[in-house]
């Protein structure tokens, strides 16, 4: 009798628990059954579904809620030109792409159908937060892009390889979302917020510039300078003197006006990865120096390193110009007879290589118009020490040109 009477209550208690079961899951098994029709009257119907299922604690934090959840507010961010979803489309995107992240982030038991049905809903769930998140550029509302970035970078592992390969041929790769995410945290509204984000990034094993670059730039607005370059170094050795992050250094000591302390530092750094640009690093240093001849000879390293380094282009071709000049000018007031007209003849060579240098400097369709039209002032200049009339002309226009239309706008 106590066995059979233990075995109808085993029974009992099973069907309870079922029962309850389904009644929980009843909202979300009604949005999921909408989604199926695919017309938007019951993607309507499976939205009010899903958001009874998520405001219910029986339901709120199951696996199955997020999944159906996210596909039906990525399928919502998809239909948003729709006039019957006029008013339930706000933040669809980042709603789908935040349940993703939590059916990933759960816990709690998961069947293998859903896992699988996943990987192609988090590909959905994306492109739907990041369309969203694009015009928030334009609004400069940088705190919100804040949140679309966090949510994107967390998801980005769970897509497939047909969608990582799909964003990789759009320019989209988790490096450049994490750029991106250094970049609008640097602007975050909160200091603390923008800080609490980048040292996230960089806690995370994200080392890489940008994120470290703007860290160090968050603790500068503070007035913790200290900080600031304790960060940058330490992430130079994380990345074993990667010369784009010494580049980092190299920006927060010309940021606070103390170049000159960076010598040891670029010394080093030439000793382990001798770049074109530490050569210019370098050579800028020394300028400020004043050391104009060590300036010149770094200068033409780092172009024999890399002929389009236009930095270095202009500033040797300058150099030449204001420094080693001076040299011969007062040698040829010192000479006579053949010797002056050597003298002068070095003078045009010395000109005609300047002329070279910031020709090459003026293809940098980046610079701003107030370079260009320095490059072309100083080209006059050349052109007219080496009786090059022509080209005096010519860049003398450019410079007319270019004032002209800057005053116009």
């Amino acid at each position: 009798m106590n066995k059979v009477m233990k075995s109808a209550l085993g029974l009992a208690l099973t069907l309870g628990f079922a029962q309850c079961s389904t009644a929980q899951t009843k909202a979300v098994n009604s949005a999921e059954y909408a989604l199926m029709s695919n017309t938007v009257e019951d993607l309507v119907i499976a939205k009010e579904e899903i958001d009874k299922a998520k405001l219910n604690p029986k339901t709120a934090e199951l696996p199955k809620m997020y999944l159906v959840r996210a596909d039906v507010y990525s399928r919502i961010a998809g239909a948003k030109g729709n006039e019957l979803l006029k008013g339930l489309t706000d933040k669809a995107g980042l709603e789908a792409t935040m349940s993703m992240n939590k059916f990933f982030q759960s816990t709690l038991p998961k069947k293998d159908d859903d896992l699988e049905t996943a990987t192609g809903l988090a590909g959905n769930s994306f492109a739907a937060a990041f369309n969203e998140s694009t015009p928030l550029f334009g609004t400069k509302d940088f705190d919100q892009l804040c949140v679309y970035y966090g949510e994107l970078i967390a998801l980005y592992d769970k897509l497939d390889t047909s969608m990582t390969n799909n964003l990789a041929n759009n320019k989209i790769t988790k490096s450049s979302l994490m750029e991106t995410y250094a970049q609008v945290a640097s602007l975050h509204s909160d200091k603390n917020t923008k800080i609490k984000i980048l040292q996230g990034l960089v806690d995370q094993g994200n080392v890489v510039p940008a994120v470290v670059e703007g860290l160090g730039r968050s603790y500068l607005s503070m007035g913790d300078t200290a900080k600031a370059e304790a960060c940058i170094r330490q992430a130079l050795v994380t990345s074993n003197n990667d010369g784009a992050m010494f580049q980092v250094l190299v920006n927060h000591f010309v940021s606070i006006g103390k170049e000159k302390q960076l010598f040891t530092d670029v010394d080093k750094q030439i000793g382990i990865d001798p770049t074109s640009r530490l050569y210019y690093t370098r050579a800028f240093l020394y300028e400020s120096q004043e050391k104009y001849d060590l300036a010149i000879a770094d200068y033409k390293k780092a172009i024999e390193l890399d002929e389009f380094n236009y930095d270095a282009n202009f500033n040797l071709g300058l150099a030449l110009m204001k420094y080693e000049s001076r040299k011969l000018y007062d040698k040829r007031s010192a000479a006579q007879g053949a010797k002056r007209k050597l003298v002068e003849q070095e003078l045009i060579n010395l000109f005609t290589d300047a002329k070279k240098y910031l020709e090459r400097a003026l293809d940098n369709v980046d610079y701003s118009t107030a370079d260009q039209i320095n490059i072309c002032k100083a080209l006059k200049s050349a052109c007219l020490e080496i009786n090059d009339a022509a080209g005096a002309e010519k860049y003398g226009q450019l410079v007319k040109s270019m004032e002209a239309d800057a005053a116009g706008k």
